[in-house]
């Protein structure tokens, strides 16, 4: 796999495209240009790092969706132009096939969390703050203050944590954690924003 710097219109352009939450760059790229998938024959494939998780946990696939690949900063919420359904709200986000599809739990999650970033960006950063686990912060604007820790063991506890950049927001949160985990997480973020009680009752439906 190869890095490589692209302009914003084509960053668009590329996200304008997006049949799946999760696509990656080759795919939608491939697709686009009628290439066939990457096998023996010609191009190295596509590979993912599923990585063992304890019992009850997710397994959380280290190939990086087309938003983790191929967003170096946040685009200006001014000119940025969302994947649909991300764009019109939680409960829009809720009744949209791309969600109901989506069968990765951590797909759901970051799906949900960068909808309710765009729907109320104050509350979510308010809400961010008060987000907390007993001896760690679940979700934070720095990477290095989220990884930081007293010890090496727990700093490896943290590291292990895989937290990833939420689409299209400046925020990173830990991803391998199991469902009841994640449900706890978006439930606190919800209440924190005055959600309605209604919406964050869908929580253990919909995730």
């Amino acid at each position: 796999m190869k890095n490589i710097e692209i302009e914003d219109d084509l960053y668009k352009y590329i996200l304008a495209n997006i049949e799946a939450f999760g696509e990656t760059p080759s795919q939608i790229l491939r697709r686009l240009l009628s290439l066939p998938n990457a096998s023996a024959g010609n191009a190295p494939p596509i590979t993912s790092s599923v990585t063992p998780s304890a019992p009850g946990q997710e397994a959380v696939n280290d190939e990086p969706s087309v938003f983790e690949a191929i967003t170096p900063k946040v685009p200006d919420r001014a000119n940025i132009s969302l994947p649909e359904p991300l764009a019109h709200g939680v409960n829009a986000l809720f009744d949209s096939e791309v969600f109901k599809t989506e069968a990765v739990v951590t797909n759901k999650f970051m799906m949900l969390l960068a909808t309710m970033y765009y729907e109320n960006t104050n509350a979510f950063e308010d809400a961010a703050d008060k987000t907390k686990g007993r001896t760690r912060d679940y979700l934070g604007q720095n990477l290095n203050a989220l990884l930081a820790a007293d010890s090496e063991e727990e700093q490896n506890l943290f590291k292990a944590s895989k937290p990833r950049n939420i689409p299209h927001t400046p925020f990173w949160v830990i991803t391998n954690a199991n469902t009841g985990r994640k449900r706890i997480i978006i439930t606190q973020m919800m209440s924190s924003m005055g959600y309605p009680h209604y919406l964050i009752e869908r929580i253990k439906e919909e995730i």
